[in-house]
């Protein structure tokens, strides 16, 4: 018989399973509409292309798929240069001023 935490565990993974199906189908279903759309393959169907092309980058978004242009690089993460560190600041303003002022 499972105890409570390994239903709970189950559970967990069902509802995981479930979500990544979900993306899945709405991947799936975007990039369908998109296709025909710009196809032009049924001429009387009107829909809006942004609309469904934001539900596919969000859908691949959420699988962690990004769009990169060719010319773009590798992202590095900002850096401030000529500020001086904060934590050294502090170190040293306070064994300089024994009074704490």
């Amino acid at each position: 018989m499972a105890t409570p935490e390994e239903q709970n565990q189950n559970q967990e993974k069902d509802g995981v399973h479930l979500a990544d199906f979900v993306r899945l189908m709405v991947l799936g279903w975007s990039a369908t509409l998109l296709t025909v759309s710009y196809l032009n393959l049924f001429p009387n169907m009107k829909m809006d292309s942004t609309f469904i092309a934001s539900l596919l980058t969000g859908a691949m978004a959420g699988f962690g798929i990004e769009r990169k242009a060719g010319n773009q690089t590798k992202k590095e993460p900002p850096t401030i240069k000529g500020t001086p560190d904060k934590g050294k600041d502090a170190k040293t303003s306070a064994s300089s001023d024994p009074a704490g002022s």
